[in-house]
């Protein structure tokens, strides 16, 4: 595993750095993160840069690196030719390295801020200026235990939905408004939305490397590349956004000293209330409403601090219902 990382760090590295000679131009923005300029730009664009697709936000989550590799492969072939700028970015490089979802914060929680102490605060930082200039944005992840499937999540906006429809209809959405996502900081998603573009995050599955994940998450990165040629471009008017399995919040399950998982959860799996789905001090802790589970908190790392969270469920919703009062619980 720490083989094939430091392989696909240098090979991302290779491709942009020695870009020279190459359909268009490649621009260095920071350390692990390019904009790739056709020959010839649309000076149309809402944004400087159409589309910029991350990965590694968080460090461990290495699957959509793989997904930048082959869209970079394809510009380089003119298979793919784009007459826009896209941003190729691998999110937090010091966790990718170390192996670990961060070094010392959270940096899916450090946008939108002016800390610079810390080694993701001082990353964001550098990310934002490019994410300022994006008008079409995924972010690849990947959850920490398995998943039955892949699914995007990001918060609600006309615009947002309207893109992860577009995207991919067989991939369920998650979705959500009011609060943020967190209290500690910006998600990358948010702060492209709280910018004026439109950002969402894509989770391919389990963290590692996958050829599945990989085929998933290239399906959706052309297919962002196109969505931004018919919208830029060709300035059609898009069909109105559909997509039939939406999901919000139901219920987020705070953690409390003593709680412990069974083993076993896993994202998008089906909890009926009442079921054992783990102890506190000993005694079994059962589920209070019926959905479907995501993000369950199996502390492994002893550097980390313990989880603010033990898990979520989720609950279908209709399109009609999106961004309304009183549907999302919390």
């Amino acid at each position: 595993m720490e083989s094939r990382i430091a392989q696909v760090l240098i090979q991302f590295e290779s491709l942009c750095e020695n870009w020279r000679a190459l359909p268009g131009r490649m621009e260095k923005m920071a350390p692990y993160a390019y904009v790739w300029h056709p020959e010839t730009s649309l000076s149309s664009l809402p944004k400087p840069i159409a589309v910029t697709l991350q990965a590694a936000t968080h460090g461990n989550e290495v699957g959509g690196i793989e997904v930048l590799l082959e869209v970079l492969i394809l510009l380089r072939a003119k298979v793919l030719q784009p007459v826009f700028p896209i941003a190729f970015v691998l999110g937090n490089p010091a966790g990718i390295k170390a192996n670990r979802r961060f070094v010392e914060r959270d940096l899916n929680r450090s946008f939108g801020q002016s800390a610079q102490g810390l080694e993701e605060e001082r990353r964001a930082r550098l990310l934002e200026p490019l994410l300022e200039k994006t008008a079409l944005f995924v972010d690849f992840h990947q959850t920490i235990e398995p998943t039955h499937r892949p699914f995007f999540i990001f918060p609600y906006t006309a615009s947002s939905y309207a893109f992860a429809a577009a995207l991919h209809r067989q991939i369920p959405i998650v979705t959500h408004w009011g609060p943020s996502f967190s209290k500690d900081g910006m998600c990358t998603d948010e702060f492209v939305n709280y910018k004026g573009g439109t950002g969402l995050t894509l989770e391919l599955g389990q963290k590692g490397f996958d050829p599945y994940h990989t085929g998933v998450g290239l399906q959706v990165a052309l297919a962002a590349v196109q969505y931004g040629m018919k919208q830029f471009i060709e300035t059609q008017d898009l069909p109105a956004a559909m997509h039939e399995e939406l999901y919000t919040w139901k219920s987020v399950i705070a953690y409390e000293e003593g709680m412990q998982l069974r083993d076993g959860l896993v994202n998008f799996q089906n909890i009926k209330v009442g079921d054992e789905v783990g102890s506190k001090k000993g005694q079994p802790l059962r589920a209070d409403a019926d959905g479907w589970l995501l993000f369950p908190k199996y502390p492994r790392d002893p550097l980390a601090p313990p989880p603010k969270e033990l898990y979520r469920l989720v609950k279908r919703i209709r399109a009609d219902e999106l961004g309304k009062d009183g549907v999302v619980n919390r």
